[in-house]
């Protein structure tokens, strides 16, 4: 008896054969870059992409899982750091800190090699240098406006000092570190089954961790 397949499986297997036959995902033509997609395509779903990140942004919604809040100046939500993060200590733990440092490294350094030879920004990889340069002019002056809000923000130790909230100039919380509103808005993210399971594996991983740096 032959099985029907689902979409995902018809998807799937349509996927390998072009990656197979060096074919872009997207469009079906023949590859004039390294990757999975053309370069036209490839343009055109990272400013998508773009478009996607910022339009979260700027509704305060975390940009990667698309459902939870965002505090403060955070990039993602706490949920999806702490999914990040729990991704990053179990690889590390697969491989070895120090090994898992080498490759990261290695592949960082050739990243940055390619870029310069390509004469595109080494910082996001899109638009191409400016002259005499190795990035862009966007990404220049968003570096200058990330220093200059550093430099007028206090420091975390500054603000604990101070008594402010980490994630705004409120008074924070007798005994916490945040204030009252966001005190609140922390344990209602964090009350749920992803969260908690979530902390048991980070707990789990650090544990590992600290007891093979006692061995070694």
């Amino acid at each position: 008896m032959i099985m029907a397949l689902t979409q995902k499986e018809i998807s799937k297997n349509f996927r390998k054969k072009r990656k197979e036959q060096c074919l872009c995902l997207q469009c079906g033509k023949s590859l004039d870059r390294e990757g999975t997609y053309c370069t036209e395509c490839r343009r055109i779903k990272t400013q998508e992409d773009a478009d996607r990140r910022k339009w979260y942004q700027s509704h305060g919604i975390c940009p990667r899982c698309g459902k939870n809040d965002l505090f403060g100046d955070e990039k993602v939500c706490l949920e999806c750091n702490a999914k990040a993060y729990a991704a990053t200590m179990r690889s590390r733990d697969n491989l070895g800190r120090s090994h898992y440092n080498a490759v990261h490294n290695e592949w960082a350094r050739k990243e940055h090699q390619k870029r310069i030879v390509q004469g595109i920004c080494t910082r996001c990889g899109k638009r191409k240098s400016d002259v005499g340069y190795k990035t862009c002019g966007i990404c220049r002056a968003d570096n200058r406006e990330k220093k200059r809000k550093s430099d007028m923000r206090p420091s975390r130790i500054e603000r604990v000092d101070k008594g402010i909230c980490y994630f705004c100039d409120e008074p924070v919380k007798p005994g916490y570190k945040v204030c009252e509103k966001h005190y609140n808005m922390n344990l209602a993210k964090l009350d749920c089954d992803e969260c908690r399971k979530e902390r048991e594996k980070i707990k789990k991983s650090m544990s590992v961790y600290y007891r093979k740096e006692k061995l070694e």
